[in-house]
């Protein structure tokens, strides 16, 4: 019969060993978040440790289990690494009940012909801004830190302080590298207020982004919708008319995103 101090001791080690389990499942989460944002080409271990604050062997010691599952992928004979084709698998169960890339396509085939600029649609995941889609336009502006699949700090890109700016505030927090100023006359107060972001483009010098919430049926924004355009192309009277392209784009985005979740409330009732 086991003592007391040997079932403390058991308790113990089992609470260890799950420790240990969900901390090496958050490690491979972040590790597959980085390398979904690298470029296409892949990226090196080094970088991959790095960009994780892990050690070399614990990072390969976890891409080598996520690449046996297909998820990670080595970009053909390279030693670099790319996100597998498994992923495209198990995401496409996700993608259709939230298929907001397929459901805003039209309004923002219509917003892209208006406004002629380059227009990133974006969504909020835990923490981060990730872009799911986007229109050139026929003034397109190379921004290529936003490519379709980037994953960025919210409060780094414009969707992601958008979006900031008209969080829920019975939802999670987001961990912040800094914390959100959101006091009279800050970015966020007056985005609010007026219920757009105009800023500084990401990368590319001399740009602007016009940037509008997409809500769901709650009134949360879960999405965002920028025009990154020439400064010298935004004079005042312009910036009335993409933020109006924009925000009906994001209206007929939220409008669609109800209906579809409305409609699978329905089939699922019947």
């Amino acid at each position: 019969m086991r003592t007391a101090k040997a079932a403390t001791e058991a308790a113990l080690d089992k609470g260890q060993r799950e420790a240990d389990g969900a901390q090496s499942i958050h490690r491979a989460i972040d590790i597959i978040r980085l390398i979904s944002a690298s470029p296409a080409d892949g990226m090196k271990l080094v970088d991959i440790a790095e960009g994780c604050g892990l050690s070399h062997p614990t990072a390969y010691r976890i891409l080598r289990a996520l690449e046996s599952e297909g998820v990670v992928e080595r970009a053909g004979d390279s030693k670099r690494y790319v996100i597998g084709t498994e992923v495209a698998w198990l995401g496409l169960k996700a993608a259709q009940r939230f298929p907001i890339a397929a459901l805003a396509a039209p309004a923002l085939d219509r917003a892209s012909i208006e406004v002629g600029d380059t227009l990133l649609l974006s969504v909020r995941s835990g923490d981060f801004s990730v872009c799911v889609e986007r229109r050139a336009g026929r003034f397109p502006i190379p921004v290529t830190v936003a490519a379709v699949g980037a994953r960025l700090p919210l409060n780094t890109t414009p969707a992601g302080r958008t979006m900031l700016a008209f969080m829920s505030p019975r939802g999670p927090r987001p961990k912040l590298a800094a914390a959100l100023d959101d006091g009279p006359g800050s970015e966020v107060a007056q985005t609010r207020l007026q219920g757009y972001l105009v800023s500084d483009g990401l990368t590319v010098r001399d740009t602007k982004s016009v940037t509008v919430p997409i809500f769901d049926a709650g009134g949360h924004a879960i999405a965002a919708l920028s025009a990154i355009t020439a400064a010298n192309r935004l004079h005042e009277e312009r910036l009335a008319s993409v933020v109006s392209a924009l925000s009906t784009c994001a209206r007929a985005t939220s409008g669609a995103l109800v209906r579809h979740v409305a409609e699978r409330a329905m089939a699922g009732a019947s």
